[in-house]
């Protein structure tokens, strides 16, 4: 299949609010973000890639952000993102568009993706062979076209705060799924069963692939979907990952999906519209128990009481 890729010129520090931008517009195809300075911090860090491109290190500073659509659509969206780049103030620079094949697309994760450590998680790439710390629940994935490889620092968040709660016998609901990281997380942490939706088709059949990577497709539904539209799903843990625009339009019916008691643990809000999201769910009758910071970005544990 052919696609349009978008690459947005920015700043290491306006990366991820640039990757927000393409993914608030309904990018369908995924994201991308390329920074050397990423790669750096990792060397600096003394971690090891089995893959890396030498033509990433050699380039500028500018860090880049691809944003995939399908041919169709990839006018109307160009200027959906300009608007809301120019919208919320965001660092954007030069714009140029190229033709791909997804083929090209997942040859290029292979190039970039290591495992990913996260409190008690370890995500690795299917085509990677590594030992497991005994303390680590390994969470193989091969990220495809959707988003969520664990990279990021939101999908981070999440798996740090799942690593304090005890999953051991709950249905858990996974909003959002993306890539179906968290979803599979909870099951390989003793989840009874886990319902996992997301309205983008593409990151459905990846997270699809995932959980049968990692023998859990017995106990998983994934659909298609949007949570509001399940009135029927309860769940003792909620996760959802998504965006501060999407949680505050969620916030009115998502307790309706927890039980008494239950427990949220959502991310992919920018510091900016922390306390909004905050004072929302505050409203609906949850209360926070965890905050956490990474980067541009915040997540956090809440109860319903």
């Amino acid at each position: 299949m052919k696609w349009n890729e978008i690459i947005a010129n920015t700043t290491t520090e306006g990366s991820d609010l640039i990757a927000d931008a393409f993914f608030s517009i309904g990018c369908t195809g995924g994201v991308k973000i390329m920074d050397k300075n990423d790669v750096i911090d990792i060397i600096h860090n003394g971690s090891l890639w089995d893959y890396i491109d030498d033509e990433l290190l050699q380039s500028d500073e500018t860090a880049k952000v691809s944003g995939f659509f399908s041919l169709e659509e990839t006018e109307q969206k160009l200027r959906e993102f300009i608007d809301f780049c120019a919208n919320h103030k965001l660092p954007l620079g030069e714009i140029n568009i190229t033709e791909v094949d997804d083929t090209d697309w997942y040859d290029n994760w292979k190039k970039y993706y290591s495992p990913i450590e996260a409190g008690r998680y370890m995500v690795i790439p299917k085509w990677l062979h590594q030992e497991i710390p005994d303390n680590k629940i390994p969470i193989l994935i091969d990220p495809g076209m959707a988003f969520g490889t664990g990279a990021h620092e939101s999908t981070k968040m999440c798996l740090l705060l799942m690593s304090t709660e005890d999953f051991v016998g709950k249905q858990v609901i996974d909003v959002g799924t993306g890539s179906g990281i968290l979803g599979t997380a909870a099951l390989l942490s003793g989840a009874k069963n886990c319902y996992m939706c997301d309205i983008d088709s593409v990151a459905v059949k990846a997270a699809k692939e995932n959980v049968a990577l990692n023998k859990q497709e017995q106990k998983a539904i994934v659909e298609n979907a949007d949570l509001l539209t399940k009135n029927d799903c309860i769940g003792d843990i909620v996760l959802a990952n998504l965006t501060a625009d999407i949680l505050i339009r969620l916030s009115k019916g998502l307790p309706d999906h927890l039980i008494n008691g239950g427990i949220l643990i959502c991310s992919g809000i920018i510091h900016e519209r922390l306390k909004e999201v905050k004072d929302t769910f505050i409203g609906v009758g949850m209360s926070i128990i965890e905050h956490i910071s990474m980067g541009e970005w915040d997540a956090l544990k809440l109860k319903k009481e």
